[in-house]
């Protein structure tokens, strides 16, 4: 475990984002909280295109605004867009400012592209060698720390798998598929194939599926959209959360492409509840390549793409990392 790693430059902050976030961000911006010489948060979300400035702005101050003992930012600009200028120079002025009005100024502003690294706004360019080459990097891959590791390889899961069937939708179907769901997320083993094939059936069907979501977390007060949006009370019971992500991915070994995209939205659902929208929208798109158009994975990657982070995973006492503190 790494408790502890001293930046001394520019280089050595930027090293630390991908590690963070687990990728390289690409037409992102990363907001980077600070207090006392310390870094606090990582806030990234895709670059603007058509969002007007100060409303973008403002939406990443106000969830960067939940570390409420960040005292400074800092900004990363991660694009090729507009080489020839200074992109989203209005964001970035936007969001400065917004940042200054909420008690967290702005340190500096960086701009990566896949060439180079610079202070935004200067033309002294930096080769990217100087941050993979930067002792921060080299601490986090001593450690074991790796980056743009891919959640999903439909490659490993095989291509035999015939299609399955999806219940009706009756109420029995309901009360079996929440008892056969139920049962393997209570057991410590893996799902023999046909018991696989059956609960993944049943995430096909968008009402039982619906179901099956809101019985992987034990707080399930609310409604489904509350659930769903993480506006429940309590915290749920993180290591049933853990082994609901583990089964999921069995589940997709014994169901074809096309079928899989239900059980992608909800490692991408319960990644989202953890905090980790970064890992949360990976899953969210390789569920909407699985399955065009699969709608609750578009409005959760919705939520994603505008900042929106789980009301359970801003509350220290609730939150996924309590739990693994």
């Amino acid at each position: 475990m790494i408790e502890k790693i001293n930046l001394t430059g520019p280089a050595d902050l930027l090293a630390t984002i991908p590690h963070l976030l687990g990728i390289t961000p690409s037409e992102s911006f990363v907001v980077l909280t600070a207090q006392a010489g310390a870094l606090g948060a990582t806030l990234r979300v895709d670059a603007p295109e058509h969002v007007e400035p100060v409303n973008y702005a403002q939406t990443l101050t106000s969830h960067a605004a939940n570390d409420d003992k960040a005292t400074a930012s800092y900004v990363v600009v991660y694009t090729d867009e507009n080489q020839d200028s200074y992109p989203y120079a209005a964001h970035v002025a936007a969001l400065v400012s917004e940042l200054a009005a909420a008690r967290m100024p702005v340190r500096n502003v960086w701009l990566v592209t896949s060439t180079h690294w610079t202070e935004f706004g200067t033309d002294e360019e930096h080769p990217l060698e100087e941050i993979t080459d930067s002792e921060a990097n080299a601490t986090f891959t001593f450690f074991g720390s790796a980056t743009d590791i891919d959640v999903y390889n439909p490659a490993l899961l095989g291509t035999w798998a015939m299609p399955v069937q999806a219940p009706e939708g009756t109420e029995a179907d309901i009360e079996a598929a929440r008892a056969a769901w139920a049962a393997v997320l209570d057991s410590t083993g893996i799902p023999d194939n046909d018991t696989a094939r059956s609960i993944a059936g049943a995430f096909q069907h968008k009402m039982v599926r619906d179901f099956l979501f809101r019985e992987t977390i034990t707080t399930q007060n609310g409604n489904f959209a509350d659930v769903i949006l993480g506006t429940f009370t309590g915290a749920p019971d993180w290591n049933r959360v853990d082994r609901a992500q583990v089964i999921a991915f069995e589940l997709m070994k014994a169901v074809p492409a096309g079928q899989r995209a239900p059980m992608l939205t909800l490692m991408g659902w319960l990644e989202w509840l953890k905090g980790n929208g970064t890992q949360a929208g990976r899953y969210l798109k390789h569920a909407d390549t699985d399955a065009p158009g699969f709608r609750l994975a578009g409005l959760l990657l919705e939520l994603i793409n505008r900042g929106s982070v789980a009301e359970v995973a801003r509350d220290p006492e609730t939150s996924y990392q309590r739990h693994n503190n």
